[in-house]
Formats: structure tokens, C-alpha cells, sequence
């Protein structure tokens, strides 16, 4: 991004700070999603990784993933099942979800009689239906027969945590389709980002957040607090972390790219994302989150002292991976 556009971009969110958190809708419950009131993270959490390399093409090597990392038996016949993509922008794969991933899941889901549908809100001052179109996330829908949303075009609702002490009110305001879900799926890609350090499952959140909060949440201290928070009130029944590819510096809609080659699925999104590091880390990226403890990473640090997954390294539990990966990938989440 150029200077002059980042200049444009800070001056209208500054210009809009002062009303981004007016006119809120009503606070309501923590809704569905929402985790305990205390910080109650797993005693362990089971990520699966696999190299799509050893599979005959994307379908099967997602499919053995997410077997591995427990399967889809939590949706239930006629459960709703939010598919959330990473969509910052109407780039291709890495720096969006791979629309044949997209179609993958919404088969999945539906085997398990499940009605997947797609939503999401591209970056401030985007449009969706851009996006989704350029992408070819909304042909892979139309594809799969299942609903396509814009969320711009939804109603929002504010859902309390008291856990979310960096956001105004402690309420983090969702799209209404994501909180009233049975089920989120996130579908995010191993990238790093200019604010928030990297952006995996905790970030891809964001998607899920009403347009009029994002300048608000973007400005002053506690962003990076904030970008864990959302995890409080939607958090995911499953992350799928296409990391065949990824961005080892930049982002998060274009940067360098680097080949990981691995798919990563579990239901601790936390979890998820030191994997996902911990391959950046090994893809060679920037000094920002390539040196030190990941768990110190502020997005990291902040997600396990809320709960959000677990906090450490020896309480992930690997499969799928031979040994000698599995080692080099523990050295990385130290």
C-alpha cells in the first residue's frame, strides 16, 4: 500500500473515530458463541497437520485433516453453518481463502446434514460483493448451491463479555448471520500484517465485526487486544488453515510469498495459529513475530490470557505429522 493511500485511509478512520462508537445497537447477551465468563482455556487441544503434497488433490487432504483433528460431528441435521473466509480484498489465494476450499467445507457440512452458508466484510472502505466475485469465493458458492452474504448489508448486534476490557462497553459488535449461527468455520491462510503482526484464525475474526466498530477498533492503544477479544463471543467450532501457501512478511493482502505446504485444522483457534506461526517461522519470516516467544506475540498473549485456547506449546496435541516435523514445528512454538 503506498503512502498517500495509507494517508487517505488513516484520515478517514480518524475523521470517523469520534462516531464509530455511537449509535451502537443494543447490548445484548453474550451470545451463542461466547465463552465462560472466566478464563477457563482446555487443558489440551488436538490440531491436525497435514502435507497436501502426500494427497491426490485439496479435498482429500482437508478431509483427512479434519478427521484427525476430532471431524464435523458437532453439526447436527438442519444446524447452520457459517463458512468465514479470509476476505480482505478481492486478491487471489494466499491473501484470500481459496474458493475451492470454500466448496470443500460446504460439502463436508452438508454430509453431516448441515446447512453451510458464506459471510463476510472485506477491509474498511471495500466492497464485499467485490471481493467475493473478483475471488471466486461467490461462484464456488453458487456452486455449491448455499447463500453468499455481503454482511454490510446486515444488522448488527452488540454482545457483552466482561472479559472484553478493550472495547468500549465490554460489548464487541457481530453481524447478526455470525452470532445467530449454530456453527462458525473459519477458513483463514498463514499471513503476516502490517498492524496486527499476523493475521490466521484470532484475526480473521474481524470479518465478523460490524462496519461502523472497525474504525474505533483500529485506533488507539489495545488494537492488538482488541483483534483476541472478538474470540469471546464468536468463537469458532473449527479453523482450517490453508497454508500451502502464505505471506512471510507484508499482508495482509499482498506480500512475500512463501510455500509452508501444510493444511492445519482443529477446533482451538489458538492453537491453530501458534502452528501456523511456528511454519511462518520456518518459511523465514520478519523479525516481528519471527524472534522471541510466540506466546508473547500480543494477539497471542492476549487470546490465552482470556481463555480463547491454550497458552503454551506442550499443550497441543500433534497428529499427523511424522516425527521429525513434528519436533521442528515444537522448536518454532516454544
Amino acid at each position: 500500500m503506498g503512502l498517500g493511500r495509507r494517508r487517505f485511509l488513516a484520515g478517514a478512520l480518524l475523521g470517523t473515530a469520534g462516531a464509530a462508537w455511537e449509535g451502537r445497537p443494543p447490548v445484548e447477551g453474550p451470545g451463542r458463541h461466547a465463552l465462560p465468563d472466566e478464563p477457563h482455556p482446555p487443558p489440551r487441544s488436538t490440531v491436525a497437520v497435514v502435507r497436501p503434497a502426500d494427497f491426490p488433490g485439496l479435498a482429500a487432504a482437508v478431509g483427512e485433516a479434519i478427521r484427525l483433528a476430532g471431524g464435523l460431528a458437532f453439526v447436527g441435521p438442519g444446524e447452520s453453518v457459517l463458512l468465514k473466509p479470509a476476505l480482505n480484498s478481492g486478491r487471489p489465494y494466499p491473501a484470500t481463502t481459496d474458493p475451492e476450499l470454500v466448496h470443500v467445507l460446504a460439502e463436508l457440512v452438508r454430509e453431516r446434514g448441515g446447512r453451510p452458508f458464506v459471510a463476510d466484510r472485506t477491509m474498511f472502505l471495500r466492497s464485499t460483493r467485490a471481493a467475493l466475485e473478483r475471488t471466486g469465493i461467490l461462484d464456488a458458492a453458487r456452486a455449491a448451491g448455499m447463500p453468499c452474504l455481503a454482511l454490510e448489508d446486515s444488522a448488527a448486534v452488540a454482545l457483552r463479555h466482561p472479559l472484553a476490557s478493550h472495547w468500549p462497553g465490554r460489548a464487541v459488535e457481530i453481524y447478526r448471520p455470525a452470532a445467530e449461527a449454530d456453527h462458525v468455520i473459519n477458513l483463514c491462510t498463514p499471513r503476516t500484517h502490517r498492524l496486527g503482526g499476523f493475521t490466521m484464525a484470532l484475526k480473521n475474526c474481524v470479518g465478523l465485526v460490524a462496519g461502523s466498530a472497525r474504525p474505533g477498533m483500529h485506533l488507539g492503544s489495545g488494537f492488538r487486544e482488541r483483534l483476541a477479544e472478538i474470540s469471546l463471543v464468536v468463537r469458532p467450532s473449527l479453523v482450517v488453515l490453508d497454508g500451502r501457501l502464505g505471506f512471510s512478511d507484508g499482508g495482509p493482502d499482498e506480500g512475500d510469498l512463501c510455500r509452508p505446504g501444510f493444511i492445519a485444522a482443529g477446533p482451538d483457534p489458538l492453537a491453530v495459529d501458534a502452528v501456523g506461526l511456528a511454519h511462518l517461522r520456518l518459511a523465514g519470516t520478519n523479525a516481528t513475530i519471527g524472534t522471541g516467544s510466540i506466546w508473547r506475540i500480543p494477539v497471542m498473549h492476549r487470546a490465552a490470557e482470556i481463555g480463547v485456547g491454550v497458552g503454551s506449546a506442550d499443550r497441543i496435541h500433534l497428529v499427523g505429522l511424522a516425527p521429525p516435523s513434528e519436533e521442528r514445528l515444537r522448536r518454532e512454538m516454544a
